[in-house]
């Protein structure tokens, strides 16, 4: 257990009064008992818990706020109390488990256009490869075509950005379905929302980075915007 997740769950010990059981069970129903609803979560609430996070909504329902359970390599893994796990880097989803089709990952050959962070000479076309764990699929080719839509300012807690909003237009020829996803690009090239749709299956998974992650000074003390 790394020093961030071993901060998190001792951080809300004090909030449970369940003396046995799963401990980190418990603090994850306590976390999101406090900040799901159908609405934008508070600033008050996001505020309240001093530890990285994001803001997730499937689909049509409600929003959840998950909290960053470790960082390896980069990757980053979110949790929420229903054991719903989505594993970022760069701001992009490369992975999830809990949903119907299971995402076990996403490769491309070369860095993502947005992670180049060169926008005025975006590569307008690329191909990834996803494998997903149910059914076993292994490096199914998706072609991509990415583009410039407009600037657009938005807020994210109490927080304005001015971003740069990116739109994809994917195609899977091996089951025959389109996709788009889109992507806020503040100035600094950090994605601080997203909204990413990966099998007919699943609903479109839409996030805001409500405390973006920084990787932790020597002193292993997590830091967050």
């Amino acid at each position: 257990m790394n020093n961030y997740r071993r901060s998190l769950i001792l951080s809300f010990l004090f909030v449970s009064s369940c003396a046995g059981g799963n401990i980190y069970t418990e603090l994850l129903n306590t976390i999101e008992t406090l900040i799901s609803g159908p609405k934008d979560i508070s600033a008050d609430r996001i505020n309240s818990i001093p530890y990285a996070s994001l803001q997730v909504r499937l689909g049509n329902g409600e929003n959840t706020l998950m909290v960053l359970e470790e960082e390896d390599q980069g990757i980053l893994k979110w949790t929420s109390s229903n054991l719903v796990k989505i594993y970022t880097k760069n701001g992009f989803i490369k992975k999830f488990k809990g949903l119907d089709n299971e995402l076990d990952n996403i490769e491309l050959d070369e860095l993502h256009p947005i992670e180049i962070g060169n926008f005025e000479s975006l590569k307008e076309t690329f191909t990834s490869f996803y494998t997903f764990n149910n059914p076993k699929l292994f490096r199914l080719p998706v072609k991509t075509k990415i583009r410039f839509v407009k600037l657009e300012r938005v807020k994210v807690v109490d927080q304005f950005y001015e971003t740069r909003l990116y739109e994809e237009e994917s195609l899977k020829n091996v089951i025959s379905w389109k996709f788009k996803n889109l992507y806020w690009v503040d100035s600094k090239g950090t994605i601080i929302k997203s909204r990413q749709s990966f099998t007919p299956k699943n609903p479109q998974i839409s996030i805001v980075y409500t405390k973006q992650y920084k990787k932790p000074a020597k002193t292993g003390l997590l830091k967050i915007n």
